[in-house]
């Protein structure tokens, strides 16, 4: 049955996946981000170091490949492999920027497993809305982490 899950989530991401271009490897620049998480409410079970980096592929048309990297709420190591689209705004809001990232989170395991919705074997698809600001090589972002908490990032073009 879990094997079939995971099946279900690969089919449900693969039209995210086929929209990110033909050849997914091909990409104009990368994407360096770091930053810290918070909670919407405390728990003493939130041991984790709160801190995330990832890098992303960034295509011309704005579709991104990436891959975070961070400690979970509860001090495990964790990945979000994702596909995301940014949609810029020019004119009276140059600079500023919504992104939907759409992928799978692994690393919850144990007691802790079912801390995110639909998590099998450690993992998960997640479905990752953000907004921010980017100007010249450098940008910021704000990332919903669901009813869970916010994620902030800054970024570097490399």
């Amino acid at each position: 049955m879990k094997i079939i899950r995971f099946l279900l989530y690969i089919i449900l991401l693969s039209p995210l996946i086929s929209q990110a271009e033909e050849h997914w490897y091909d990409y104009d620049h990368l994407y360096l981000q770091g930053g810290t998480y918070t909670h919407y409410s405390a728990s003493d079970n939130h041991d984790g170091s709160n801190v995330l980096i990832s890098l992303e592929a960034i295509k011309s048309n704005d579709w991104s490949l990436g891959l975070a990297l961070f400690d979970n709420s509860f001090g495990q190591f964790s990945q979000y492999l994702y596909v995301g689209k940014n949609w810029n705004y020019h004119g009276s809001f140059e600079g500023f920027h919504t992104k939907l990232t759409a992928g799978l989170i692994h690393g919850y395991h144990g007691e802790y497993q079912d801390k995110i919705p639909l998590n099998n074997f450690g993992t998960a698809p997640a479905i990752i809305p953000s907004f921010g600001y980017k100007t010249g090589r450098y940008g910021a972002d704000v990332s919903m982490l669901g009813l869970a908490g916010l994620l902030v990032t800054l970024g570097l073009d490399l």
